[in-house]
């Protein structure tokens, strides 16, 4: 029987748990940090050309 190739995203998941493992262990994710959310740097923000200018 052939040896079964680890698959990409089982890679990541091990990559994953075995980092988050790490940082219980340094006590990071017991609440006193706030997790950190990144923008989607997919999505396409359109900057404004000209706003509206008051008198």
């Amino acid at each position: 029987m052939a040896k079964k190739r680890i698959a990409k995203e089982e890679l990541l998941k091990i990559e994953r748990s075995a980092v988050r493992e790490e940082r219980k262990e340094q006590g990071a994710l017991d609440g006193r940090f706030r997790e950190k959310v990144e923008k989607s740097k997919k999505n396409y923000t359109r900057k404004v050309k000209h706003r509206k200018k008051e008198k």
